[in-house]
């Protein structure tokens, strides 16, 4: 029943035994475990070694209470965040979205409910302090952190940090965001593998197309090409 109510939290754990069926953790007066695909594949669990964990299940089983954790949900850094962050964990600062690959990167979307308050720079922290200590517990996993808008155009702008967005065209349609970028910002913008604009089509809901300013330029040359070549194609007695 104690561990029931921690179920979404985090906490603090020593790693006991490591093998192929998961990771034993004494969570100090239950042990725990964290199954093989809920560990970050980058990480590397050592006995003996201290780390956070996130409480994914606690259920009943025949030998006892199971306590299910994890290192690759998302909210394993939303709760960093409203540890790192006082802004956080007393409303001022909402985190709206968090897009997640475990090991790898995280964006996360954050929006101020007071007035004159910097959200990003309350999650940053002084001289980046906050945003390392939770960038330490992750080992090293990259987080971007960005101001949500309520305008879905500039909220996709800012999704595709640390790229410049030049223009952000909407097709509700299709679900679809069209994102012109500088030419020198197109490997930026979509990042190693595609990992940037992947996590911001996560972080935002819209599938992203991103195109270099002079691919942008081609394709209109090209569209008003093809629209003059068909109102010359039209017979002068079909324009009555």
């Amino acid at each position: 029943a104690e561990f029931a109510q921690k179920q979404g939290e985090i906490l603090s754990g020593v790693i006991l035994r490591v093998d192929s069926r998961g990771i034993t953790v004494d969570l100090s007066r239950i042990e725990g475990i964290l199954p093989p695909a809920e560990q970050v594949p980058a990480e590397r669990y050592r006995s003996g070694e201290r780390m956070k964990f996130y409480v994914l299940e606690v259920s009943k089983a025949p030998k006892g209470p199971q306590v299910v954790l994890s290192r690759t949900h998302k909210n394993l850094v939303r709760r960093l965040f409203e540890l790192e962050v006082p802004e956080i964990a007393n409303g001022i600062v909402e985190i709206k979205a968090i897009a997640r690959e475990g090991g790898l990167r995280t964006k996360v979307a954050v929006t101020a409910r007071q007035q004159g308050v910097d959200p990003v720079g309350s999650c940053v922290g002084l001289r980046g302090i906050r945003i390392q200590n939770i960038v330490n517990e992750l080992r090293g996993e990259k987080i971007d952190v960005v101001e949500w808008h309520r305008d879905l155009a500039v909220f996709v702008a800012k999704s595709l940090s640390p790229a410049q967005v030049l223009a952000v065209g909407l097709n509700e349609a299709e679900n679809t965001a069209r994102v012109v970028v500088p030419d020198r910002q197109l490997s930026l913008a979509i990042g190693k593998e595609g990992q940037n604009a992947r996590l911001a089509a996560k972080l935002t809901g819209w599938r992203i197309d991103i195109k270099s300013a002079t691919e942008a330029e081609a394709a209109q040359a090209a569209a008003r090409a093809a629209a003059a070549a068909e109102v010359a194609a039209v017979p002068l007695g079909g324009m009555a």
